[in-house]
């Protein structure tokens, strides 16, 4: 890499998204730390520091929220519907939040999953799954996996076509939305989903791969720390990161549904998302990786100002159509 830029810690990320960056670091700064914070403390930082961004865009024709049994608990689900009333079910995009499987929310990324539905025309039903640490590994993924069951068994209640159903998700989000897949094909559900959209994911724990030493500080968006302390919050011990659902990019990823992989240049995932990518080739699953040239992790959250998010969301919208219509 250039030596000038080494020196320069994000002087690779595109101008709009560093004015991203910068602005989330100016609003994070006008708090405390959020390590010296409760988690339900760093959850409303995290909420009034990311809104800005959630303003504006398309507002869907309806929107309205469902409750879904899951292990004892009332899992809440969010659905987008671009076009009501209508004639025909639509297609329909789960979609798992990042954060960690800590921080953020329906409404941090309310804006996000609004886009979706607008630029590729489905539903899309966002899960807010528990967070940890107070749910530990595999508890958001059990509800993540139930929200799927629900929707196919309701499809006619919530206007989708349960044989176009896609799963989606970014950063732990797309964790998730893979092991979920897993989880489903080893219940003998494996056409339960045909296709995911894997954003920007985090699945491994390794953080001292060349992207994290390269893209986990400052001048990006996500820290190498702060990844390995996401890791300590979802998993019950280290015997937790045995498991293939935990760590998906070390699962037999046979027989899964076509992929779409997001991946941010700029970003301490990059690498394991790159591995990601050829392992579900190598395994045989149809997979389209597209790399954003000076893309930061999260920077989907800049689409109010920034082209390459805007234009990662098209690519998304494009390929969702194609794949859930062959």
């Amino acid at each position: 890499m250039n030596s000038q830029l080494d020196l320069q810690p994000g002087a690779d990320v595109d101008p709009d998204i560093r004015r991203f960056v910068a602005a989330m670091g100016a609003g994070f700064a006008a708090y405390p730390p959020l390590s010296s914070l409760s988690f339900p403390e760093q959850r409303r930082v995290c909420e009034q520091v990311r809104a800005p961004f959630t303003r504006g865009g398309p507002q869907p024709a309806r929107v309205f929220e469902v409750t879904v049994p899951a292990a004892g608990r009332e899992v809440r689900l969010r659905v987008y519907d671009p076009v009501f009333p209508r004639s025909v079910a639509s297609p329909g995009l789960v979609y798992l939040h990042g954060g960690g499987w800590t921080l953020f929310s329906l409404d941090t990324h309310d804006r996000l999953m609004r886009e979706y539905a607008a630029r590729a025309g489905v539903l899309v039903i966002g899960v807010d799954y528990a967070l940890s640490p107070e749910s530990k590994f595999p508890v958001a993924l059990n509800e993540a996996v139930a929200a799927v069951w629900w929707l196919r068994a309701h499809a006619e209640d919530v206007g989708l076509d349960a044989d176009r159903l896609a799963i989606g998700g970014d950063s732990a989000g797309a964790n998730l939305a893979i092991s979920a897949c897993l989880a489903l094909r080893d219940a003998g559900e494996r056409d339960a989903v045909k296709a995911m959209v894997l954003n920007y994911g985090v699945f491994d724990s390794d953080c001292d791969t060349a992207s994290h030493r390269r893209y986990g500080g400052e001048g990006y968006m996500l820290g190498s720390g702060e990844m390995a302390a996401f890791w300590s919050n979802y998993v019950r011990g280290q015997a937790d990161l045995a498991e293939p659902l935990a760590r998906p990019l070390h699962a037999d990823l046979a027989a899964l549904p076509p992929a779409l992989l997001v991946i941010a240049e700029c970003d301490a995932l990059h690498d394991e998302d790159q591995a990601m990518a050829r392992a579900l080739a190598a395994a045989g699953v149809p997979t389209t990786a597209k790399v954003y040239a000076g893309a930061t992790h999260s920077f989907l959250e800049a689409v109010s100002f920034a082209a390459v998010s805007g234009r990662a969301l098209d690519d998304t919208a494009e390929w969702l159509r194609r794949t859930l219509n062959d």
